[in-house]
């Protein structure tokens, strides 16, 4: 647990102070002082900015009732940056790893979640006793007995079960919301651009670390002036550095953890209750704002985009227009693999290129390509016909969803026979695949 003072260089290192952002206005980004409140509310509603009043008797560690400790900083529960969340003494998880598969989603927009109302902050009768949080929970023992297990099952479910924070329900004689909280964190949370689609494009749990597709209106150079502007006081000027109030390795280190762009877009747009880093103190950014810092350190980063399924489709270059590639990313036994044909022509003649592969590092695929010959036509056709030529080795580079870069090399034997090297630049824009990019599941 973190005193006081090591919580404020903590939170310092996340995001650094002076954080003055100029704000790009957008029509629906001026919250009132509610929302604002109500993002302090969800971060932590026991804090005195958040109109708390401390933490419920008997309750050591605040993530036992803190609504980001399950739905997480990007409501998006175990369906975002906290896919991975495990549970442990001091706090509950987003569901990750127990018996109840309830979805954690509060997302109205990204999520798709009905509009939030009251009830479902204050679960009346239906919610948990603060107790059954923190002293659900039941360490394994070394080895394990059936009942030992059992007991961790059942305490590590129902930990990570929404608390009662009604006035008359289970912990009605305790410290619960007040009537003006449950009121401003439902206006948080209905709030268009406190939603996690105003910084995020979507957010893919599958990959690991999460992989986090930034708006695409986003402005990386303005993203890097802020940065430069208002973040220097405090932080290194490299952010790869941590000479300033960084986390080790510096702010880029920390943001390629996983699920930490989720934590940044809350707390660099809102601020931290009951630190000095208000709000306020921050200069009250846009959604814009944070959008281009994140997208800046992204791509400075190399934490940004990734091969997913969503770039399956098809790929051409309008300049060579009657050649492409047709794409296919899938998962095989969990795998991303691609599967690719190359439609080209050598000589006059119409020829295909074909291409499988899992050597996926990030945003780029290393493969082996092949040409085929030997089969017939029709009911002619048989497999046993079928010749996997070596053709030679490639790269498909993709920057985002829309572009790409392809580089071939044939091997001597098809140099032989007229072909050569081969680089140039690749979109989609003829045929739209259907399937988000990227995509937020792995299987």
């Amino acid at each position: 647990m973190f005193d006081r003072l090591s919580k404020f260089v903590f939170f310092m290192s996340i995001i650094g102070l002076p954080l003055l952002f100029t704000s790009v206005a957008w029509a629906q980004d001026e919250p009132s002082e509610c929302v604002e409140q109500g993002a302090n509310i969800y971060q932590n509603w026991t804090k005195e900015d958040s109109g708390g009043s401390g933490m419920p008797a008997g309750e050591m560690s605040s993530d036992y009732v803190r609504c980001k400790a399950c739905h997480g900083w990007d409501l998006m529960g175990t369906e975002g940056g906290y896919v991975r969340r495990s549970r442990n003494e001091g706090r509950p998880n987003a569901g990750a790893g127990d018996g109840d598969s309830t979805s954690r989603v509060i997302s109205p927009i990204m999520g798709g979640h009905a509009p939030i109302t009251a009830d479902m902050i204050t679960h009346g009768g239906t919610g948990r006793s603060y107790a059954d949080g923190t002293g659900s929970w039941t360490a394994l023992i070394d080895p394990p007995s059936a009942a030992n297990t059992a007991a961790h099952a059942g305490g590590y479910t129902l930990g990570n079960q929404h608390p009662d924070l009604s006035t008359d329900g289970a912990n009605g004689a305790d410290i619960v919301l007040t009537q003006e909280q449950v009121d401003c964190v439902v206006e948080f949370l209905n709030f268009p651009s406190a939603d996690p689609s105003a910084y995020f494009a979507n957010i893919n749990p599958a990959q690991n670390p999460v992989q986090y597709a930034i708006v695409d209106t986003a402005d990386a150079a303005a993203g890097e002036a802020f940065y430069g502007t208002n973040c220097t006081t405090c932080h290194s000027a490299d952010p790869a550095d941590d000479s300033g109030f960084d986390p080790d390795g510096g702010m880029l280190a920390y943001l390629a953890k996983d699920g930490k762009f989720s934590e940044f877009s809350h707390k660099a747009r809102w601020g931290v209750p009951d630190e000095i880093m208000t709000r306020e103190t921050i200069g009250s950014p846009t959604a814009a704002d944070v959008a281009n810092m994140m997208l800046w350190m992204q791509e400075l980063g190399g934490t940004g985009f990734a091969a997913n399924p969503g770039l399956s489709g098809t790929w051409w270059n309008a300049a060579r227009s009657g050649e492409g590639f047709v794409l296919e990313f899938g998962f095989s036994n969990g795998v991303l693999t691609l599967f690719a044909s190359f439609y080209t022509y050598l000589g006059g003649d119409q020829m295909w290129l074909t291409v499988q592969s899992t050597a996926i590092d990030g945003s780029e695929v290393t493969v082996a390509v092949f040409i085929t010959n030997g089969a017939m036509w029709g009911d002619a056709f048989d497999p046993a016909d079928v010749n996997l030529l070596p053709w030679g080795t490639g790269t498909l580079s993709f920057p985002g969803c829309s572009a790409g870069t392809v580089s071939l090399a044939p091997n001597d034997d098809m140099k032989a026979i007229g072909f050569t090297d081969l680089t140039y630049g690749l979109t989609r824009d003829l045929l739209s695949s259907g399937i988000a990019c990227p995509t937020p599941t792995g299987s």
